[in-house]
């Protein structure tokens, strides 16, 4: 069994392990949005990354998060909800734009200012 394989399994196995604790405990909303971010976490963990790496999965917990504590209600959650949409579609676009720069480019660059001299 190869890796990713197992990756799977343990998200699915976690997953079904969650939604037994939320059927037990009627928890449902936020509860789904930890049972899915933990799921996440653990695959991505098992996979042999960084917790931290996996941003789609901190996004859902911190959701999850937001809708657990009482004090974060109103008018305001869809724009968060949108504001979370636009950094998981150009997290890596704007990271770039504010200064993450790839080194790639600056290698081409200073390749071609070489080339100039």
């Amino acid at each position: 069994m190869n890796s990713k394989e197992r990756s799977d399994q343990i998200f699915g196995g976690s997953f079904l392990i969650g939604l037994a604790i939320l059927f037990i405990t009627g928890y449902w909303w936020p509860g789904i949005m930890f049972v899915i971010g933990i799921s996440m976490l653990l695959r991505t963990i098992n996979a042999g990354k960084s917790w931290s790496s996996d941003h789609s999965a901190l996004i859902v917990l911190g959701i999850g998060v937001v809708f657990g504590l009482p004090i974060f209600t109103g008018n305001w959650l869809p724009l968060l909800f949108i504001a979370l949409g636009v950094y998981v579609l150009f997290g890596d676009e704007v990271r770039g734009y504010f200064g993450k720069h790839d080194s790639r480019e600056s290698q081409r660059s200073e390749k071609s200012k070489n080339d100039m001299l």
